[in-house]
């Protein structure tokens, strides 16, 4: 029946059906969850910072990125806490600073695609000498769920610059 459907359209309108039928198939592909989390860098905001600001009260540079995970086992569980891994990108020697999740105020975790920010203020290395000095800082991120799956691990892709006045 197909067959003689298409017999009946000219070549045109018979390329014209197969890029229909082309884009609705690849454009309704699901989103994919999977046990083992994935993270995407979006941003560090201010995307500089005075290492003076350091004493100062009050949220320090946030770096952001998307996280999806199937069971969405993060934040604050019973007496567990799942952790952000952060370190500098050139800070091979050292293993990464752990910082605690934030709470996920999500009622459903389940398919679990948000945005979450953390503030880095305690991975900030201490002030260069002598001074002025600005120091171009990449960071590397990974995050475990509570099962201790490990996400992939990225890197920062837009500098961030710690002034030294």
């Amino acid at each position: 029946m197909l067959s003689n459907f298409i017999k009946q359209f000219p070549t045109m309108q018979k390329t014209i059906f197969f890029i229909i039928t082309c884009v609705l198939f690849f454009s309704c592909k699901k989103e994919d969850f999977n046990t083992v989390p994935q993270i995407e860098f979006l941003s560090i905001t201010p995307s500089s910072w005075l290492s003076d600001d350091l004493s100062l009260s009050g949220p320090g540079p946030q770096l952001s990125f998307k996280l999806t995970d199937a069971e969405g086992d993060f934040g604050f569980q019973d007496t567990s806490i799942s952790f952000v891994y952060i370190r500098l990108e050139n800070d091979t020697l050292n293993p990464p600073d752990s910082l605690a999740f934030p709470d996920l105020p999500i009622p459903n975790k389940s398919n679990l695609n948000v945005e979450v920010s953390v503030d880095i203020t305690s991975v900030l290395p201490p002030p260069h000498f002598p001074r002025p000095f600005t120091d171009t800082l990449h960071f590397e991120l990974y995050v475990k769920d509570f099962a201790g799956n490990k996400s992939n691990v990225i890197k920062t892709t837009s500098p961030f610059y710690y002034i030294t006045p």
